[in-house]
């Protein structure tokens, strides 16, 4: 199955906040936990654009600490035996595998993945409500404008 996948990150090459992937099997929204944010040097650009929106009403998250990011997308690709993940930015999929290691030589174990990367631009979307700059919405409009 396909999963379009949208991470926020601190910044171009920063530490990951959030990941969503949005799918024909379901959505998976991934937060990390206040105290882990209120750690970073948040750059003013991410603290006023993306933080206030990473929890709306259509967008409710996980919260988990980066460390257990692996083991929940391992949990929500475990009953799909191919799944194939489209970003359309290089960070997000580097974001994604980074979450997959678990310590130094081990990764969860997860079906035989592949990826994808589009050059296409979600939004504009035509998606009511959708909001830039949140992972799952941002994943949502990506979703909308591979699939239709």
């Amino acid at each position: 199955m396909l999963y379009c996948l949208d991470c926020e990150f601190n910044g171009f090459g920063g530490e990951l906040i959030s990941l969503a992937l949005s799918g024909e099997a379901g959505e998976l929204y991934l937060v990390r936990p206040q105290d882990e944010l209120n750690a970073m040097d948040t750059h003013d650009w991410v603290a006023e654009h993306v933080l206030p929106l990473l929890s709306l009403p259509d967008a409710l998250p996980t919260v988990l600490p980066l460390v257990r990011f692996g083991r929940a997308i391992q949990a929500f690709l475990a009953s799909d035996p191919a799944p194939t993940v489209i970003a359309d930015w290089p960070e997000d999929l580097m974001h994604l595998m980074q979450c997959l290691i678990i310590a130094p030589g081990q990764m969860v174990k997860v079906p035989e993945l592949s990826l994808r990367l589009v050059q296409v631009s979600a939004y504009p979307s035509e998606i009511r409500h959708a909001v830039q700059h949140n992972a799952l919405w941002d994943a949502r409009a990506l979703r909308h404008a591979v699939l239709g």
